[in-house]
């Protein structure tokens, strides 16, 4: 994260005092339900770039914060190739993300 020429030019201009804080979003599709029905979710994390891997990772270090959960709706397949399938997924997934 703190490699590269992006990173160094944006930190040599900002201003006396300011801090550089990267911020990643992370989803991961979950399973709501464990033995009856297929409920999924995908929570919708986030946490900053500057904190160490390893504290990230580890869920009793609190450095993640769940900002959603987006439900996802199932999508009939009926006359849909698997690439088409595939788009209407990933559109869905996009949308439900888009800041309104």
């Amino acid at each position: 994260m703190w490699t590269g020429r992006c990173w160094h030019f944006i930190r040599d201009h900002l201003p006396t005092g300011a801090t550089l804080a990267p911020i990643i979003i992370a989803t991961d599709k979950t399973q709501l339900t464990q033995f009856s029905g297929s409920k999924i979710a995908y929570p919708i994390h986030l946490t900053l770039g500057n904190v160490l891997t390893f504290w990230r990772r580890r869920p009793s270090q609190q450095a993640c914060v769940l900002l959603v959960y987006l439900p996802v709706d199932k999508i009939d397949r009926n006359g849909l190739s698997k690439k088409e399938f595939s788009v209407r997924y990933q559109r869905l997934f996009h949308d439900a993300m888009r800041y309104r």
